[in-house]
């Protein structure tokens, strides 16, 4: 008798503690591997690629941001395509394909050279980057968080926030090295040869790994979530209705997380490409900006830990209110930069948002809508954080271009949370049917 896809190589039903847990550690994994594709390991790849291909700074900003920009159109598709096949065959292609981008980046001066006996230099190298960085985008930031996230929340239920503040906490000590690791590949090997090597690896280490541990939920291997039922718990409700994209979409907390995480998104992109220059503005040393990075991200990892924990037992509008009134306090900071207080509320509300951030963005979908169109609905609202995040920085620049510094754009910013916070008391959940859930249409 043919065995279920799903129990090949081996049954998660005879492992011997909850597979769960095994899910857990290569759904981080999962996201490590998105790095190449993420901001935070692109930055290490920008200096190199200046020298090495001739390109201004400005023109490889615009092709990165029309790369960003374009990639966030396909990911509500692609998340309607992770409902349909599951996270095991869209985390095996996605990192495969992550790959052979890097492969393809890896020869970008060669295949410049080529386009140049068809177009201009300049235009045609532009071009190619931004077609490239479209496709590392997509697969590198979208779909492969978004499918190895979403896996481990289809696992748990009732430790779904501690999986979450446990996979945050990995994650962010993750992405805080790799930019390290990659400048010293790069000045050992080069940037091609960097890129070339993390390819190889994505396409015949990793994409098979993830093939063989990756599981799309527990039911089909025999299991259900947490490893075992459990009842309600106070501050949460269970899942009686499993929402679609289109259901979801027409009530009011949908938006109210969703455009709460694109803000944070945007604020967080705009102030990190220009934090040199907003210290300088300040009038302290641009490089000073660089030193609150680590201090955040230890309050941010301290507090996802401690909200993982809290979450299961906490109705999550309380989560989403504390997350906008830290971003407000990060706001704050910067809006009044100086050194002091500014500098604590940058750092203390910055590193509360964040951790809250990677939270609400893994609980709030299942939790509220359900599991079943899991993929379309965190979808949409990863489409709206690739399009925020891809129009953060031009916005700031803009803004400069007509002011003597960011104080306009970060007031907007302040606005925009202080009236989503007014907003976030009323961010029920509506699979409690007693929960006064404001429609839309």
């Amino acid at each position: 008798m043919k065995k279920p896809f799903e129990q090949i190589p081996f049954s998660p039903a005879r492992w011997p503690f909850f597979y769960g847990w095994m899910i857990l550690f290569w759904g981080i994994v999962g996201i490590i591997l998105s790095v190449p594709g993420q901001t935070t390991g692109v930055s290490a790849f920008i200096e190199p690629l200046i020298k090495g291909l001739g390109i201004g700074r400005f023109e490889i900003s615009v092709a990165y941001m029309v790369g960003t920009f374009s990639s966030s159109f396909l990911l509500t598709p692609a998340g309607k395509l992770f409902d349909r096949i599951g996270a095991r065959w869209m985390a095996f292609v996605s990192c495969s394909s992550l790959g052979f981008v890097l492969l393809l980046l890896s020869q970008t001066d060669h295949i410049a050279d080529g386009l140049a006996t068809l177009l201009p230099e300049q235009i045609g190298l532009i071009g190619l980057l931004s077609f490239l960085f479209f496709l590392l985008r997509l697969s590198g930031q979208g779909v492969l968080t978004m499918a190895s996230r979403n896996m481990v929340m289809k696992w748990f239920n009732h430790h779904r926030g501690l999986a979450s503040g446990i996979s945050g906490a990995a994650v962010s000590f993750g992405f805080s090295i790799t930019p390290t690791i990659f400048s010293g590949m790069i000045g050992l090997h080069g940037w091609s040869g960097t890129w070339l090597m993390l390819g190889i690896l994505l396409i015949l280490v990793f994409a098979p790994l993830l093939l063989i541990f990756f599981r799309d939920h527990p039911e089909a291997s025999g299991l259900v979530p947490d490893g075992k039922n459990h009842g309600t718990r106070n501050g949460t409700e269970e899942v009686v209705r499993q929402f679609t994209l289109p259901e979801a979409r027409r009530t009011f907390p949908f938006w109210a997380f969703a455009l709460t995480m694109a803000l944070q998104a945007l604020v967080l992109t705009a102030t990190t490409f220009h934090i040199e220059s907003i210290f300088e503005l300040a009038g302290m040393e641009g490089s000073k900006g660089f030193a609150i990075f680590r201090p955040t991200a230890y309050v941010a990892i301290s507090v996802t830990l401690l909200g993982g924990w809290l979450v299961d037992r906490t109705q999550l509008r309380w989560f989403l209110a504390t997350m906008l009134l830290a971003m407000s306090v990060n706001l704050l900071g910067l809006i009044r930069l100086a050194p002091g207080w500014p500098i604590a509320c940058l750092v203390f509300g910055g590193g509360v948002a964040n951790g809250l951030f990677g939270i609400l963005m893994s609980v709030t979908w299942p939790r509220y809508y359900g599991r079943e169109h899991l993929g379309a609905i965190s979808g949409l609202c990863m489409t709206f954080m690739v399009i925020f995040s891809a129009i953060g920085p031009a916005i700031y620049s803009a803004i400069l271009k007509f002011a003597t510094n960011y104080t306009a754009g970060n007031l907007a910013c302040l606005a925009f949370a202080l009236a989503l916070l007014a907003c976030s008391f009323f961010a029920r959940n509506p699979q409690n049917r007693n929960a006064s859930e404001i429609p839309l249409g």
